[in-house]
Parts: C-alpha cells; sequence; structure tokens
C-alpha cells in the first residue's frame, strides 16, 4: 500500500522556512571552470557518481571507478571519462542521448569533502581521446567527454556524520546480501547461488579491462 503523507513541502518558501537560506560562503562557492584545486581533487580521486535523466524524467546516478587519476582534465571546462567493461545496461550513456545534462560526484577514501561537477555530456569514440584513458595497454571503447557548466566543494558533515572512512565493521559482509544472492531473486535466476558467485568472481577476474 502506497504511504499518504500530509504535510507536503511543495514550494521555495517553505523550504526556506524550515531550512534557513545559505550563507554567502556557501552560495558564492560555485566556479565555472576546473581550477588547480579542482584537478588535484580529480587526479587524485578513485571514484565518482554519475546522476543522469532520460527522456522521461526517471534519474539514474552510476558508479564509476579506476586508479586515481583515471578521470582526465582535458582542459578547463572538459573531462573525460573511460568506459569499463560492465554489464551493457549503459543506462548513463542511453540516458545522455536523450538529455546531456550530468552531475558528478568525486571522492577520495580518506578526504571528508567531495567534489561537485554539473554539466552537459556527450559520448564519443575519437581515438585520441582514448588513448589517453587506457589502462594497461586496453583502451575503452567510448569515452564520456562531460563540459563542465559548475564545479564546487561539498562540505564535510556527511562524512563525519556516517563515519564513512573511519567505521568499517568488520562483520558487514555478514549482514548484507551478496550481489549473487540479490540477482538471484531480483532476475528471477534458477541458478544456484554458489554458480553465480563463481561466475560474478570470474568476472571481477577477468572483466575488468
Amino acid at each position: 500500500m502506497d504511504q499518504k503523507f500530509k504535510e507536503i513541502i511543495s514550494s521555495e518558501v517553505q523550504l526556506r522556512a524550515i531550512l534557513g537560506t545559505p550563507s554567502e560562503g556557501a552560495k558564492n562557492k560555485i566556479i565555472h571552470l576546473l581550477d588547480e584545486h579542482c584537478r588535484k581533487f580529480i587526479a587524485n580521486s578513485p571514484f565518482l557518481t554519475i546522476a543522469s535523466v532520460n527522456a522521461n524524467g526517471q534519474v539514474d546516478v552510476s558508479p564509476k571507478g579506476d586508479p586515481a587519476g583515471f578521470v582526465k582534465v582535458l582542459d578547463e571546462k572538459t573531462l573525460a571519462i573511460p568506459e569499463r567493461l560492465g554489464n551493457k545496461r549503459a543506462d548513463t550513456f542511453v540516458n545522455i542521448l536523450a538529455q546531456p545534462g550530468v552531475g558528478l560526484l568525486f571522492m577520495i577514501p580518506g578526504i571528508k569533502e567531495t567534489l561537485r561537477v554539473n554539466g552537459k555530456a556527450q559520448i564519443v569514440t575519437d581515438l585520441v581521446i582514448r588513448e589517453q584513458l587506457a589502462y594497461k595497454d586496453k583502451l575503452p571503447q567510448l569515452a564520456l567527454i562531460v563540459r563542465v557548466e559548475e564545479v564546487f566543494m561539498h562540505c564535510s558533515k556527511c562524512m563525519i556524520r556516517s563515519k564513512l572512512w573511519t567505521n568499517i565493521d568488520p562483520d558487514i559482509r555478514s549482514k548484507v546480501p551478496t550481489l549473487a544472492e540479490v540477482i538471484k531473486d531480483h532476475a528471477k535466476i534458477e541458478a544456484p547461488v554458489k554458480a553465480l558467485e563463481d561466475y560474478l568472481r570470474e568476472d571481477e577476474v577477468n572483466g575488468l579491462y
């Protein structure tokens, strides 16, 4: 049964009455190019998420990870992100073909702040770009080019509250279902969990690049 809510915020006036207004520093911290600080952050980031929207307005967020520096800064307004081997769903790419707007969130393990980048994206196969994004002589099939429109650092409070980098539960694997268990139920696969786990483990070794 769908839950019904009575007190729904429907305007920014209502929202600001509760949250208040941002400080001048928070409002003015947005820049429109990748300066030296942003470049250093990106060069040391091994992980980011990409938010995109499809033609129907449905939102998707996809994770991307590789050795630190895998995202290349081509110039002060342009980023290049390699597409490595995956499950071929290509949700982000299909969305970008319909609507080019994307939001990126760069993270660095051990660093409490994150870097947010908003812009417009396009998909390219230019060899000169893919060569710059190669890893162990493996060229990506595609590159995602992001034309930067907004850049800003996000404060550390969410990381502090979550203790993301400092509070790793040694027993967490026993508390969270494995990918094989989830796929078996969600995709209605008849194969045993052990067979799925073996397949996924092999793919993690041989299907990275």
